[in-house]
């Protein structure tokens, strides 16, 4: 359920974190999205035993524990979310994970510069009014050599959702599609940046109709289908992975 203030529009409430909980698509969509950012994540540094996180709109934690558990559980993990109300659905958190209220476009002074190897903005930009400086702040807060790893939903797959009452309950500021998520990253200055499309529309659909779908199955499907270089429009999901210069 999207919830308005005069600041922002669409923030979710904790009906919504509830339904992180129950629902199995929106259990899968957030595993999914913490599956894209663990495996961009390793292929820069596959070999990286101790990794500093930071997710950006980490709503009740649970992507971020579950980036948390996919890169072995070894560094600090921290998440901002703007809404206390989100926070509060969190569950009991390691000593190693936290979630701090405040807002990606304007970090919290606590959030150091070159801090982190790992940004995430899962799901976020496009409810954003300036996605430009969330980025923009990802990009200060990571190491030399860190990764930023953004999701947002195609547009147009994201209209069609809307139309069948699949996601009447979001609100998104900004369309956000290829051409957006890339140009946002190079204004930030990083570097090879690539962009990636996920959750074919196929498989993604599964989880609405009840069907368990493993993430990492997932993906596999989406690789495949991606290499036959016909079937980008039939993504739901798109992201973009970048590095900050070395």
């Amino acid at each position: 359920m999207e919830k308005q203030s005069d600041e922002y529009l669409g923030v979710m409430d904790a009906e919504y974190a509830r339904g992180r909980l129950e629902k199995k698509y929106l259990n899968y969509r957030y595993r999914v999205r913490a599956q894209v950012a663990a495996n961009a994540f390793r292929e820069f540094h596959p070999h990286m035993k101790t990794v500093d996180v930071l997710e950006m709109g980490a709503a009740d934690a649970l992507t971020l524990l579950h980036i948390r558990e996919l890169l072995g559980a070894n560094g600090t993990f921290d998440g901002i979310e703007y809404a206390q109300e989100l926070i509060d659905e969190a569950p009991a958190l390691p000593s190693d994970t936290r979630v701090i209220q405040g807002d990606v476009m304007n970090l919290p002074d606590e959030i150091q510069d070159e801090s982190y190897d790992l940004t995430s903005v899962l799901a976020v930009l496009e409810h954003l009014s300036n996605p430009q400086a969330c980025v923009d702040e990802a990009f200060r807060v990571l190491k030399p050599g860190g990764i930023f790893v953004a999701t947002c939903p195609n547009p147009f797959w994201d209209d069609v959702a809307g139309k069948f009452g699949m996601v009447a309950d979001e609100f998104h500021e900004t369309e956000v599609n290829s051409e957006v998520l890339v140009t946002l990253c190079q204004n930030a200055g990083f570097e090879t940046i690539a962009y990636r499309p996920f959750m074919w529309v196929f498989t993604g659909v599964l989880p609405y109709i009840g069907v368990e779908l493993d993430p990492q199955m997932s993906l596999m499907v989406d690789d495949l289908v991606h290499k036959m270089g016909l079937l980008d429009f039939s993504f739901v999901n798109q992201a973009v992975v970048a590095q900050k210069p070395k």
